[in-house]
């Protein structure tokens, strides 16, 4: 029984902790009936199109998963953005219990949250932080002021295989095991799976952290270059046995291979499309040094972009303003001006994470011009990334650590009496949580969208060709891309192609269907990218397509 008690009393801070910021931070802004869904009219339901899309290719609705039957004709549309693979089954389940496909995206949403705190708590707990502070840390990874900044770009939710990657690539340097190192290999894989921004920064991140575990080492013993990364490998080999060095290698080589797997499809399409982000749009989303004290939808925080305000001056060249809130929080500031003073437990961990992460904070940074990040940006298929403020996604665990670190100093003798440290740890807990609880969320009504598709539904006429091909008008008083969205949808849900289309990128000459004429002109301009000369492709084209909204349409005329 007192085991029993013990376990719950460790468990009894995580609970909480999560239940609070699950509560105050997600589920109050979506409301008690989850009748609003997360975003905007946008990146929201673009990702929940791409989790239909895979829900139906796994019933066998849809021939095949790359060739999503949006701006059609052209092939490979799912490689134009984020596929979600590591995070669709989770949907499908939920689509399989019966939940249409809002709700299945609100749970598939939520569940992101769980994964995430789950795996950075475990983390935490593993290196030996007290309950409480390891608690606080999984809390800033998972609900923290930069993660509520990409509450729109929902595809970025999932990142609960960045803790556990970097921390079995500590351990493997604590303790060589062939095993250690393959798990390094398979999460990695999973994270770039889940997200194809965040499991390249991840990777960014690890071998920081490979380097700055390498100097440290070297530093810290005489025959320091025996605990480099060729000695940790050699001696994970020799203590392996038969079974574990062919279980790791098996899962190693498939973790590469599946990583392969997932980006050849990008390889393919940046070839086919010229997909390529110049180096000037690059820069528009690295960090400078004001993108750290940005949180513009903070309730606490927002006066500091507000006119008047020491910061306005600064940000005139912001074009992308809305990627740059990486402000980590006040909670985190105070616990990286006290570190010094408080770390007490972990400081070879925590001193490696943080140096791993000033390594990626500088080699990403923005300054006058020059940034590193250039000679990344060079190396072949780097040049299609552009949103590189999201690396903030992955700094905020190695924050975690520290600040978890600095939390436990809190209850550390001479500089607090165990009752000054404790009612001390309770106001940090209580501005950690209230600077991510009083945020203005980005939430639209789930009736709204779903009336949306409603609306067109019925303008559909009586007959339409066979294998029909959906346009949409452009609606003038909204932006272009609610309408597009509108058509994928609907046409997903009728099991019909659509020529609308909305991804991280598009064909080359796309243009908003604000006229009929786009239909010639899309279609002409597939011709041209596919070599097509033959006419009779236009027309036939043409005799499918089942026009919306549109006033100035007359398929007939064009056919004769």
């Amino acid at each position: 029984m007192n085991a029993r008690r013990l376990t719950f009393q460790k468990a009894l801070p995580f609970i909480i902790t999560f239940l609070v910021g699950l509560w105050l931070v997600v589920l109050r802004p979506l409301g008690l009936d989850l009748s609003r869904l997360p975003g905007d009219l946008g990146d929201g339901r673009f990702n929940n199109y791409v989790l239909e899309h895979f829900y139906r290719w796994l019933c066998g609705l849809e021939p095949d998963y790359w060739n999503a039957p949006f701006f059609a004709p052209y092939p490979n549309t799912i490689a134009f953005s984020d596929n979600l693979l590591g995070s669709a089954p989770f949907y499908a389940l939920l689509r399989g219990l019966g939940l249409d496909r809002e709700s299945a995206f609100q749970g598939w949403y939520l569940l992101s949250f769980a994964l995430n705190y789950a795996a950075a708590a475990g983390v935490l707990a593993r290196v030996k932080f007290k309950p409480v502070s390891a608690a606080l840390g999984a809390f800033f990874f998972t609900f923290g002021l930069p993660v509520l900044a990409q509450e729109g770009h929902a595809q970025l939710a999932f990142r609960f295989a960045i803790p556990i990657a970097a921390y079995l690539l500590w351990k493997f340097f604590q303790q060589p095991r062939l095993s250690t190192l393959a798990g390094v290999a398979f999460w990695t894989a999973w994270q770039l799976y889940l997200s194809i921004y965040l499991g390249i920064l991840l990777g960014m991140f690890l071998l920081a952290l490979l380097a700055v575990l390498i100097c440290l080492y070297l530093a810290g013993r005489r025959r320091g270059i025996a605990w480099s990364l060729p000695e940790r490998l050699r001696q994970a080999w020799r203590a392996a046995r038969p079974r574990e060095k062919a279980a790791a290698v098996l899962l190693f080589g498939g973790a590469v291979l599946a990583a392969g797997l997932l980006m050849l499809p990008y390889f393919q399409v940046t070839r086919l499309y010229y997909f390529s982000r110049p180096w000037n749009e690059v820069t528009e989303t690295l960090p400078r040094w004001q993108s750290y004290l940005l949180a513009q939808n903070s309730l606490v925080w927002e006066w500091v972009t507000r006119g008047g305000s020491f910061l306005k001056p600064y940000l005139t060249d912001f074009s992308l303003l809305n990627e740059h809130q990486l402000f980590p929080g006040f909670a985190l500031v105070i616990s990286l001006l006290a570190g010094p003073f408080l770390l007490k437990r972990n400081r070879r961990l925590v001193v490696a994470f943080l140096g791993a992460a000033m390594v990626l904070v500088i080699v990403t940074f923005y300054y006058n011009g020059f940034s590193l990040y250039r000679f990344i940006w060079s190396l072949p298929g780097m040049g299609s990334l552009r949103s590189l403020t999201r690396v903030q996604l992955v700094l905020m665990f190695p924050l975690s650590v520290y600040l978890a670190g600095v939390l436990d100093g809190l209850e550390k003798p001479p500089l607090f009496t165990p009752r000054w440290g404790n009612a001390a740890l309770a106001l940090f807990a209580v501005l950690l949580i209230g600077e991510s609880a009083l945020y203005t969320h980005s939430t639209i009504s789930k009736a709204e969208a779903q009336a949306r598709l409603t609306a067109l539904r019925a303008q559909i006429p009586d007959s339409v060709p066979q294998d029909p091909v959906l346009l949409l008008v452009s609606r003038s008083d909204e932006p272009a891309y609610q309408s597009e969205l509108d058509a994928m949808l609907l046409a997903q849900e009728l099991g019909w192609k659509t020529m609308n289309g909305y991804s991280g990128n598009v064909p080359t000459g796309y243009r908003s269907a604000e006229s009929c004429s786009q239909l010639t002109a899309r279609i002409e301009g597939y011709m041209k990218f596919a070599g097509i000369s033959d006419p009779e492709f236009e027309r036939n084209f043409i005799r499918r397509v089942v026009p919306l909204g549109f006033n100035d349409c007359n398929l007939d005329e064009w056919l004769r």
